[in-house]
C-alpha cells in the first residue's frame, strides 16, 4: 500500500464507492485509497452466505443476514427500531433509524426506491417559510439525477414520472423500463385513480427503483424475491459493490477491516493525516494514511462523530446539528379478494401527490407507498399465521389442517388479502436534533454517538395528515381497515439519517460549501447524506449519489 495518496476516501458505502469510481474514471492514474470498516467479500459466494444466514433465523431484521460478520464485534451497527446498544439516546424522543457498517454499506439492506426530489424541495424557506433553501436549484442538479439513475440502474416510467404534479423536468429516460406492479397495487390503482382525497386527485404510479427490470450492468433482472430488505438473493437490486468493483479495476486501493479513529489537522488547517485501527489487531497502534485530499463518506451519524472526536473546526457549533429522518407510519387492512402479497419486491407502486403543496407551510409533506409485503413491520407473516391458527384467550387452536389452509388462503383475514398503505414524512432541519459524543465507549474505546432528538409539532401534523390520507385511500380501495388513526400518532424510522454537516454558501450557517468542501479545512470534502440541507419526503439515495458524482467532477476539474 502506498503511504502517500492523492485522495483518501473514508467509507465504502454508496457515496464513497461512486465517488471513488467516478474520480478514478475522470482522472486515470489518480492515487486513491478507500478505507472501510468491513472486510466481507463482494462475490456471489458471500451473497449466498448472507441469504443462508437470513433463512436460518427467526429474527428477520435489517441486520439478520450480517450478524455473523466479525466486524460487528468491533464496529457494531445500530439495531432496527429504538437502538440503545450503540446509540446513546438522550431524548426526549427516540431516534429510530439505523444503518449497516459493512463493506458496501447500507445498500446491502435497502429497499432500492429511487424517486427524484421535486423542484420545490430545494426552496422550502422561500416558498413556504420553513426549513432552509438549498444553495442550488433542481434544474442545476437535474443532469446529475440522470447520471445517478444510470449508475444505480433505476427502472422507471419516464413519461409517467414527468407528468406528475410538481415534478421537475426530465432530460433523459430511465435506463430500464419500470418494475412490474404487484397484483394488489393494480387493484388499488383500478379503484382509486382519479378520486379526490383531501383536495387532491390521486394517481397510483410505478415506483422508480434501483432494481433491474432486465439485465443491466452485469446484474440479472429481478427474480421477484420478497426480501429486498434485508438482502437481495439475486443481486438484481443495486448495492455499492457494483462501484467498488469498478473502482478497483481502475486502480483504487482498498484498506479494509479498518476503523478511522481521527483526522489530524496541520498548521494551515488542512487535514494532515487519517489515522485508523485494524480491528483484527485491537491492541496494535494506529496506522495512518496521507492524502492531498480527504473525503469523508461516513453517513450522517459517523461523520459528526469522527469530526468531533478529531476536534476539527466547530466554531459555529453546526457539526452534528440538524439531524433528520423520514418519520413513517402505515394503515393496514384486508382486501375483499386475494391479492397474493410477497410475490415480487416489497414495494412497486407509490402515490406522489402529497410530496408538495401549500400545506407544507404548516405540516410535513409525505410520500405514500403501496406495500406488497403484507402488513410489513406491523405483523410478520409468522405472526399472521399464528393469528389464523391460535386463539390466545381460549388457549386453543382456531383452525387446523384443511380448515387452516382455507383460512390462510381465503378467509376474511387471509394472508393472501393483506394490504398496507404507508406514508413517509419529511422532517425539517432543526438545530436541537443533533449528534454529539457520549461518555460511553464502543468496543474499540471510541465515544459512541449520543443523539438528542425531538419530533416537532410540524412533523406530528404531517404524520396525522399522512395517516388520514392513507386511511381514506385504503377505504376507497374497498379494504377492511384494521385500525383507526391514533390520537397521538406513533412513527417508525425510515433508515434515512440525514443532515448534521449540511452544505451552504456561508460558513455562518453551513459546514461545507455547495460542492462538499469544508469551509474550515481546505482539503477536506464530504459526500453522502450528512450534507443534505433538507430531507424531502422521498428516499435520499438518488440525491446523495448525484451529489457524490458532482463532487468527483469538481475535484477532477480543479486538480
Amino acid at each position: 500500500m502506498q503511504t502517500q495518496h492523492d485522495v483518501v476516501v473514508v467509507g465504502a458505502g454508496v457515496a464513497g464507492a461512486i465517488f471513488a469510481w467516478k474520480l478514478s474514471a475522470l482522472k486515470p492514474g489518480t492515487r486513491i485509497l478507500l478505507i472501510d470498516v468491513g472486510d466481507n467479500p463482494l462475490d456471489e459466494t458471500m451473497r449466498r452466505r448472507f441469504v443462508e444466514s437470513f433463512a436460518l433465523v427467526t429474527d428477520r431484521g435489517v441486520l439478520s443476514p450480517y450478524r455473523r460478520l466479525e466486524s460487528n464485534r468491533f464496529a457494531p451497527s445500530p439495531e432496527s427500531g429504538v437502538d440503545r446498544k450503540y446509540y446513546v439516546q438522550s431524548g426526549p424522543d427516540p431516534y429510530k433509524s439505523n444503518y449497516v457498517r459493512m463493506f458496501g454499506g447500507s445498500t446491502w439492506s435497502w429497499r432500492g426506491n429511487c424517486p427524484r426530489w421535486v423542484p420545490n424541495d430545494f426552496r422550502l424557506k422561500s416558498l413556504y417559510g420553513v426549513g432552509e433553501d438549498w444553495p442550488f436549484t433542481y434544474d442545476e442538479v437535474e443532469p446529475l439525477f440522470c447520471d445517478a439513475e444510470d449508475e444505480l440502474g433505476v427502472a422507471g416510467d419516464h413519461d409517467e414520472q414527468r407528468s406528475l404534479p410538481g415534478a421537475g423536468y426530465r432530460s433523459r429516460t430511465y435506463p430500464m423500463p419500470r418494475i412490474a406492479q404487484a397484483l394488489g397495487d393494480k387493484l388499488v390503482k383500478q379503484r382509486v385513480d382519479g378520486l379526490d382525497v383531501e383536495g387532491k386527485k390521486i394517481t397510483v404510479v410505478a415506483t422508480p427503483q434501483a432494481r433491474n427490470s432486465q439485465k443491466y450492468q452485469e446484474r440479472s433482472e429481478c427474480l421477484g424475491n420478497a426480501n429486498c430488505i434485508p438482502i437481495c438473493p439475486s443481486g438484481a437490486k443495486y448495492d455499492a459493490s457494483v462501484h467498488i468493483r469498478k473502482a478497483t479495476k481502475n486502480g483504487v486501493q482498498l484498506q479494509l477491516h479498518s476503523v478511522v479513529t481521527r483526522l489530524e489537522v496541520g498548521s494551515n488547517g488542512s487535514i494532515k493525516a487519517v489515522y485508523f485501527r485494524d480491528w483484527r489487531q485491537p491492541d496494535a497502534p494506529e496506522q495512518s494514511a496521507v492524502g492531498t485530499i480527504v473525503i469523508l463518506a461516513t453517513h450522517a451519524i459517523e461523520t459528526p462523530r469522527l469530526w468531533l472526536y478529531s476536534r476539527l473546526d466547530n466554531s459555529r457549533d453546526l457539526v452534528g446539528r440538524h439531524l433528520m429522518d423520514h418519520l413513517a407510519g402505515e394503515v393496514t387492512g384486508y382486501m375483499d379478494r386475494p391479492i397474493y402479497p410477497f410475490r415480487g419486491p416489497q414495494n412497486t407502486s407509490s402515490i406522489f401527490d402529497f410530496r408538495d403543496g401549500d400545506f407544507r407551510r404548516r405540516c410535513a409533506a409525505f410520500n405514500i407507498t403501496v406495500g406488497n409485503d403484507g402488513w410489513g413491520r406491523k405483523l410478520h407473516p409468522f405472526a399472521a399465521f399464528e393469528k389464523a391458527m391460535w386463539n390466545p384467550e381460549a388457549k386453543r387452536l382456531k383452525h387446523f389442517g384443511k380448515a387452516l389452509q382455507q383460512e390462510l388462503a381465503d378467509g376474511d383475514e387471509a394472508i393472501t388479502k393483506m394490504i398496507r398503505i404507508s406514508y413517509s414524512t419529511e422532517q425539517l432541519p432543526e438545530p436541537e436534533n443533533r449528534v454529539t459524543l457520549a461518555d460511553e465507549k464502543d468496543p474499540l474505546g471510541l465515544p459512541r454517538p449520543k443523539i438528542s432528538y425531538r419530533v416537532s409539532d410540524y412533523s406530528i401534523r404531517g404524520l396525522e395528515f399522512g395517516h388520514r390520507v392513507a386511511l381514506q385511500i385504503l377505504e376507497k380501495a374497498g379494504a377492511k381497515v384494521d385500525h383507526l388513526p391514533e390520537p397521538n400518532p406513533s412513527f417508525n424510522g425510515a433508515g434515512h439519517p440525514m443532515g448534521t454537516c449540511r452544505m451552504g454558501t456561508s460558513a455562518s450557517n453551513s459546514v461545507v460549501d455547495p460542492y462538499g468542501r469544508s469551509h474550515a479545512h481546505p482539503n477536506l470534502y464530504l459526500v453522502g447524506s450528512s450534507l443534505l440541507v433538507t430531507g424531502s419526503s422521498v428516499n435520499p439515495t438518488l440525491m446523495l449519489a448525484a451529489l457524490a458524482l458532482r463532487t468527483a467532477k469538481t475535484i477532477a476539474e480543479r486538480s
